[in-house]
């Protein structure tokens, strides 16, 4: 699920009732959560889930739960390649 196109890792800034602010991309978003997504979320946060958090950037869902597990450290390198490749792009 992480590698697919429209999913990035985005950093937790905020946590509201109903909506949580978001970066990514140096890129600041506030995401809103219905009821259920809500209670879901809190959960997750309040069981020490991690602050980054995989989400669909079109339709602006955040994956609380994931199958796949990953290591802290591997995840930053992972980043660290994924700007990379951006910076790549766009240059």
């Amino acid at each position: 699920m992480l590698f697919q196109k429209d999913v990035v890792l985005v950093s937790i800034k905020w946590i509201g009732e109903r909506s949580a602010i978001i970066r990514y991309r140096d890129r600041e978003e506030e995401v809103f959560f219905t009821p259920e997504e809500a209670k879901e979320f809190h959960q997750y946060i309040s069981q020490g889930g991690d602050m980054l958090v995989p989400m669909n950037i079109k339709t602006k869902k955040l994956f609380v739960e994931v199958d796949e597990l990953w290591d802290e450290q591997e995840l930053e390198e992972l980043k660290e390649i994924s700007y990379q490749k951006e910076n790549e792009n766009h240059e």
